[in-house]
């Protein structure tokens, strides 16, 4: 193949890759995609989920092992929204069809002729019928000849803030027209319900929802051979101490991975082995990394984590005691690979994260409820003092109906009496104990993460997050 013909990313560190890596989310997203399934790989900073669509995208023959032998054809089209040119229907369906017609060669001769047909037809094209229906005569054409095509939405959630209703009903109005052929794949950092507007996703949202793969920490196979990859210019490789304390103080977390060995291999007078721990903390570096997935946690998983780290400097008791008061948040945390149940209990899955949580776990707040029986709000494990009367009453309303979009109208009728109201209630008073609420209950009222505003036509209002949404 000529050089200019050659598959865009085929020189890409992907090639590099162990046909096994990340083996158990490719297996996973292998699942979603024979039934015709949508859904979002989740993960936070650093985490490697666009690495591991970008593998599959140009690792076709790793996505074929996953894929049952008797599978129609398959193509996994890395598909990033992100550059679309303005927020209109014709750009993002000629985006499509030029993601088609930079990736052609993935597809057989024929199909290679259309797509260049249609895109070079349409990438001037300002109509949206034109361009839709172009994209339409393609997916039509690949319908017939039972070939799947799976967009791999990359930062999604970033596409989200440009995204407008009408986008998002086209998206899935094409998905919906060729459910034989088309599906979707988005990764995003913390899911759809932390998008700013999730309501602008309409049903797109419920298809994207639809089933979850998270994305955390590697094995310690592939770990070992990211250290390997990532230290090969070297003539001397880590010994076999080396890379054991490499994998223990990272938790095969690919951003800790890549600052630890990019440290290894710019320090070549390292101190003794067991003081790596030390001397890597005091790195910005790996401080940066620490503290990217630190901030895309819930308050109350920063709570849990810090009881973790608490109860792992005590004794088995307690963490048994940390697994019984907070099983569903720790099975989610281990779902995402920052947690680890061991036969000694729950532990950290880094030693790094874990020095990390014992720096800055005791700013965290906690989830906030309210004890049915005695009527008590409490942030995590402590009751909430010193609330006003509205105070009280607002935030109630708000834990009584979290993750929902409530106007400044439904607020103030839920906070305030009918008589209050009759005399006169403006948004002023109401922004005012929404300040001194937040002055009580934020850990940072300048940027809240309990109660936050959203911008509705034609008002807006506020949602309330009683796990501390992440930043």
């Amino acid at each position: 193949m000529a050089e200019e013909e050659k598959p865009l990313g085929s020189e890409h560190p992907w090639t590099e890759h162990a046909p096994t890596y990340r083996a158990q989310e490719a297996r996973l997203l292998a699942s979603w995609i024979v039934t015709g399934a949508s859904g979002s790989v989740i993960g936070l900073n650093g985490s490697g989920k666009s690495d591991l669509l970008g593998f599959l995208c140009h690792r076709p023959e790793v996505l074929n092992h996953y894929l049952p032998a008797r599978a129609q054809p398959v193509t996994l089209l890395p598909m990033d929204l992100n550059n679309l040119p303005d927020k209109t229907l014709d750009a993002l369906f000629r985006v499509i069809l030029r993601t088609f017609a930079e990736h052609k060669a993935r597809f057989a001769a024929e199909t290679q002729t259309l797509i260049l047909q249609l895109y070079h037809e349409n990438r001037a094209v300002t109509d949206p019928f034109l361009s839709q229906s172009a994209l339409r005569e393609l997916l039509i054409h690949l319908q017939q000849r039972r070939h799947r095509v799976v967009f791999a939405l990359d930062r999604f959630d970033t596409f989200c803030r440009m995204l407008t209703p009408e986008m998002g009903d086209a998206l899935r109005g094409l998905r919906d027209g060729f459910k034989s052929t088309l599906s979707y794949i988005a990764s995003m950092r913390l899911g759809l319900a932390y998008v700013t507007e999730p309501d602008v996703l309409g049903d797109l949202y419920r298809l994207l929802d639809q089933h979850l793969c998270y994305i955390g920490p590697m094995n310690e196979q592939d770990t070992r051979d990211t250290i390997a990859r990532r230290v090969q210019v070297v003539d001397q490789p880590p010994s076999a101490i080396e890379i054991e304390q490499l994998w223990q103080l990272s938790g095969g977390y690919p951003s800790l991975v890549m600052v630890i060995c990019r440290w290894w291999l710019t320090h070549p007078q390292r101190p003794l082995l067991v003081q790596w721990r030390a001397a890597l903390y005091k790195e910005a570096g790996v401080r940066h990394r620490l503290e990217d997935i630190w901030a895309g946690l819930t308050q109350e998983e920063q709570w849990v984590l810090t009881e973790v780290q608490k109860s792992a400097l005590i004794d088995k008791k307690a963490h048994t005691t940390v697994g019984q008061r907070y099983g569903s948040v720790l099975d989610n945390l281990a779902e995402k690979g920052l947690c680890l149940n061991s036969t000694n209990g729950w532990r950290l899955f880094s030693q790094l994260f874990a020095d990390h949580v014992a720096q800055v776990g005791g700013y965290s707040r906690g989830k906030i409820w309210l004890d049915p029986a005695t009527q008590t709000l409490y942030h995590g494990q402590i009751p909430l003092p010193n609330l006003t009367s509205k105070e009280r009453t607002l935030l109630q309303f708000l834990v009584e109906q979290p993750h929902r979009q409530h106007t400044y109208t439904d607020v103030i009728v839920a906070t305030w009496s009918e008589d209050e109201r009759y005399h006169g209630v403006n948004n002023d008073s109401l922004y005012q104990v929404v300040r001194t609420l937040r002055l009580k209950i934020e850990p940072n009222p300048a940027q809240p993460t309990y109660v936050i505003n959203w911008r509705g036509k034609p008002e807006g209002g506020y949602i309330f997050f009683p796990e501390g949404r992440p930043q």
